[in-house]
């Protein structure tokens, strides 16, 4: 049969229905009617002159004729679909990128958002995503970003700008390696006191406002060792230097892991921490609302958030 008389359009309804065993689903996938995809096989049954499936009760299986003529196009239609992918892939990268300029707390970008950037980057390469760590600047109110050019602006603090939506929710408590822990004599907060204590600078709560809710006033005679910013705090954490009051969504992974423990479980303070706004000037742009979607939708997925 000559290429230019291939009936394409009912071996493609042929091909989902033998693949899916359903002329519905088939239906579904090729956004056509289940009776349109029923004519479509019927055609091609007439073409050939041949059964290619059986009514069974309300559902349909293939007959030897249909399975056999199945087995010998369906690595065919793959190949095509893998081509027609190959090439979308090559034609999004002929694009020039469009940059989108996201600044974002220090410990956040290398903690929360660098290990979900590479899955983003392989589904839209023709965003050229570019991060500005910069903790004083993504708690500014976001004027000033739109002059230095950035599109979106990750903050942290209770100073949200009124444009601003909220982004993930963090609880602070103390965390701890499990070594530290299982020492069994961490029984109330008071105990802490007997740990060294990691401070970290820049952090909502302080470990004077934590003992303060649990009503224990602090002096000065307690271990104290100030490591900034807080991904060197949790590493620290983790190495068995002391306990840090941290957040989840920093520690998300040493959490999951294990290799930090929550003592107190019940005694962590949550708020509402980061913020995202876009800037005036960028909204409405494409990428821009891409990576916004993603951002947000990370957030949903995150513990913390």
């Amino acid at each position: 049969m000559k290429r230019s008389n291939l009936p394409l359009r009912a071996l493609a309804a042929f091909e989902a229905a033998a693949r899916l065993e359903s002329f519905r689903a088939a239906a579904e996938e090729l956004a056509l009617t289940p009776s349109a995809v029923s004519h479509q096989v019927r055609s091609l049954e007439a073409r050939l002159g041949l059964r290619l499936f059986n009514r069974v009760g309300r559902g349909v299986v293939l007959s030897s004729d249909g399975a056999e003529l199945f087995g010998r196009i369906r690595d065919s239609f793959d190949a095509l679909a893998e081509a027609v992918e190959t090439a979308a892939r090559r034609g999004r990268r002929a694009r020039r990128a469009e940059v989108v300029l996201l600044r974002t707390p220090p410990s956040l970008a290398g903690r929360w958002l660098l290990p979900r950037l590479p899955a983003f980057l392989a589904e839209h390469p023709e965003i050229d995503i570019r991060i500005h760590a910069d903790l004083r600047l993504a708690t500014e109110s976001g004027s000033r970003s739109e002059a230095d050019g950035v599109d979106l602006v990750i903050g942290y603090g209770d100073h949200a700008p009124a444009t601003a939506i909220s982004l993930l929710a963090e609880t602070v408590q103390p965390l701890c390696a499990p070594a530290l822990a299982a020492h069994g004599d961490l029984h109330s907060p008071r105990d802490l006191l007997a740990r060294p204590l990691i401070v970290t600078r820049d952090n909502h709560l302080s470990w004077e406002g934590w003992f303060r809710r649990q009503g224990i006033a602090l002096d000065d005679g307690f271990a104290r060792v100030q490591l900034d910013p807080s991904h060197v705090a949790i590493e620290a954490a983790v190495k068995g230097l002391g306990v840090v009051l941290e957040s989840d969504v920093l520690a998300e992974d040493e959490l999951r892991s294990g290799r930090l423990v929550a003592p107190f479980p019940g005694l962590g303070v949550s708020w509402n921490a980061y913020w995202l706004t876009v800037a005036r000037g960028t909204a409405g742009r494409e990428s821009v609302e891409t990576v916004r979607a993603w951002l947000m939708e990370s957030a949903a997925h995150t513990a913390g958030g």
